[in-house]
């Protein structure tokens, strides 16, 4: 049965699947727990098989993802699968942010919100973490955009009020960072901006 004729790929013997992956892994396990057994007693075969067990969860839950629990292996990809991230309330969050005493709306509310809508983008169309690779990040958001959503919350207006044109540029820059970019069609890879 050679399909590579009908235009599907042709899978020889020596092609290692999951499935073989695993039947080979499940052999030579259990022909170690058969001679620990053999050579030191159940106690010891039991240990093994346990030892045994709890590796296969680890590489069962790495392999899973295991959601948010992960200790930042993967930041970039559980971050866009956690939930789809958006402004929700966008106009009340402007008009609060713009008025008197914006500034402590803006750091409790707003800008945890374009920290999340940012850190999304980038990672999706940049590669780029906003929480560990801040430079980086740092470079492509702009440095008169960069302190507004830095790890230290900038100051206000005269009247503790955040800027509108401020908040047109983040919400604009937002929009440019997440456009696509074109790809290069020797490579298939994103070009560089």
């Amino acid at each position: 049965m050679n399909r590579s004729a009908e235009g599907a790929p042709r899978r020889g013997p020596d092609v290692v699947t999951l499935r073989r992956l695993g039947a080979l892994a499940g052999a030579v396990a259990g022909s170690g727990v058969l001679l620990v057994l053999l050579l030191d007693g159940p106690e010891a075969a039991g240990a093994l098989v346990a030892l045994l067990v709890a590796a296969a969860l680890l590489v069962a839950r790495y392999a899973v993802g295991a959601g948010t629990l992960d200790s930042g292996h993967r930041d970039e990809v559980r971050l866009l699968q956690t939930r789809v991230p958006g402004m929700g309330e966008w106009r009340r969050n402007v008009v609060t942010s713009t008025g008197p005493d914006g500034t402590a709306y803006y750091r409790a509310v707003l800008r945890p919100e374009l920290r999340h809508l940012y850190a999304a983008v980038l990672a999706e169309h940049h590669h780029v973490s906003l929480e560990h690779q801040p430079e980086r990040a740092a470079e492509l958001i702009g440095p008169d955009l960069w302190p507004w959503l830095g790890p230290v919350p900038p100051g206000a207006g005269s009247r503790g009020e955040v800027p509108v044109d401020v908040l047109r540029r983040l919400v604009d820059r937002l929009e440019a960072l997440g456009t696509p970019r074109p790809r290069d069609p020797r490579t298939g890879k994103d070009e560089a901006k």
